[in-house]
């Protein structure tokens, strides 16, 4: 739940990567392993990178001071993603208050800063979802498509990401319909399809998962990759995101699991250190950085 409260040569850097991550290639916790236990088929040969989902839930400005020294500067988390993007397929979600704030003339200025600053993730080449929660199907439907219509009034994203999302197929109209409501009104200034993202933060009933361009099967506090069931092998595993929060040992580890999921064929992830009592999703992952690195050398050795 991702409420408020991202050949030859090629091989050698990408193995000094990972054993840089793992301490050199000594003994690890026990959770380090988890994401390739009980693992989903490899992916032979990948057709597509390996991207990130990044919750980017602070607020675009922050701000110092006060009275006559009162200053506001960008927010360091969105220039970071910003500033990464060339590197790695990104995708972010913006998350004004629980959903968006209301199209105002003249704009608020919360309006004004996130159109501000989802200009500014474009124009590095990130690709911007507006998130809309569902209360797992008991949120009123018009209440989810009012949402998603204020996105595209005047937020100008990519596509939405739909939280605490339902993985119960007698649910899946409910979840088409909203899906419908965002292809028809979001119109991405790139000329691209727009995004549904979905986020049950478990693996889904088929019929839920095929209403999504991007699914969450894996939201938790831990690096744990149960085995999709059969009943998904028809769904790309490309689709699929893998997010994980409050990885305390995360240097540690994330290059062995981002090299398990890569291989795995997931389609987007995004490993934080942040969590353990506070909002997750409200400062960027510590070792983002070396993250889009890691990403970035095994998109190359694919080449």
């Amino acid at each position: 739940m991702l409420k408020n409260l991202r050949h030859a040569g090629l091989w050698i850097g990408l193995t000094a990567l990972l054993l840089a991550g793992c301490g050199g290639g000594g003994g690890t916790s026990a959770s380090t392993d988890s994401a390739t236990t009980g693992a989903t088929p490899v992916a032979l040969k990948r057709t597509t990178p390996m991207g990130v989902l990044v919750p980017l839930y602070g607020y675009p400005l922050v701000s110092s001071g006060s009275g006559a020294t009162y200053t506001t500067a960008e927010n360091p988390a969105w220039t970071e993603v910003a500033a990464n993007a060339a590197a790695v397929p990104t995708v972010a979600i913006i998350n004004p208050q629980n959903g968006p704030v209301a199209c105002t003339t003249p704009p608020s200025a919360t309006l004004s800063a996130f159109t501000q600053g989802i200009g500014q993730l474009h124009a590095a080449g990130v690709k911007v979802l507006g998130y809309v929660h569902t209360s797992y199907g008991s949120r009123a439907l018009s209440l989810v498509q009012q949402d998603v219509q204020t996105y595209a009034q005047c937020y100008g994203v990519d596509g939405v990401f739909f939280d605490e999302v339902s993985n119960k197929g007698s649910l899946a109209s409910y979840y088409a319909a909203a899906a419908a409501t965002m292809r028809q009104d979001i119109l991405p200034g790139s000329g691209q399809a727009a995004l549904v993202a979905i986020n049950p933060g478990t693996y889904p009933d088929l019929s839920i998962a095929q209403t999504a361009d991007i699914t969450v099967m894996h939201e938790s506090a831990d690096l744990n990759l149960p085995a999709a069931p059969a009943s998904l092998a028809s769904y790309p595993s490309a689709k699929f995101a893998y997010l994980a929060l409050g990885i305390s040992n995360l240097t540690q580890t994330q290059a062995a699991t981002l090299s398990s999921l890569y291989q795995q064929g997931v389609g987007y992830v995004y490993l934080t250190d942040q969590g353990n009592g506070n909002d997750p999703w409200a400062k960027l992952s510590t070792s983002y950085p070396a993250q889009i690195q890691i990403i970035q050398a095994l998109n190359q050795s694919k080449n």
